[in-house]
């Protein structure tokens, strides 16, 4: 079984992980043998939100709370959502740590407003 699933503010806010997860699981997948790679994503140094927001979504997805480089309120969605899983059980958890702000060769809606395209393959191999 393999499954993607693409958690940006508003979707790990709301658990959109943990729900695949328990979908996956209703499907006969076993926890501790699911296997999860955070992809690339903005990083906490660089996803700057209002102070509400970031206590939001921290409330929700504790771990996510961050300081950008500049000292102001942000967001680490990749540190939330590695803690949510972690917490969930899943049994293995690798992290792409690359920054879309940061990386060139990456889009970046912050950097790069509105509109791009990122592209991920998901394969299982036999």
């Amino acid at each position: 079984m393999v499954g993607a699933v693409h958690a940006g503010r508003v979707g790990a806010r709301v658990g959109v992980v943990v729900e695949a997860l328990k979908a996956m699981m209703a499907l006969g997948a076993e926890l501790g043998r699911i296997e999860v790679l955070l992809g690339p994503s903005v990083c906490g140094e660089c996803y700057e939100v209002p102070a509400d927001m970031q206590k939001d979504v921290e409330k929700h997805l504790p771990g996510s709370a961050s300081k950008t480089r500049r000292g102001t309120p942000g967001l680490d969605l990749r540190a939330g959502l590695w803690n949510q899983l972690a917490s969930a059980g899943v049994g293995k958890i690798g992290v792409d740590p690359r920054c879309t702000f940061e990386e060139k060769d990456l889009f970046s809606h912050r950097r790069e407003a509105p509109t791009g395209r990122l592209a991920s393959v998901v394969w299982v191999e036999s």
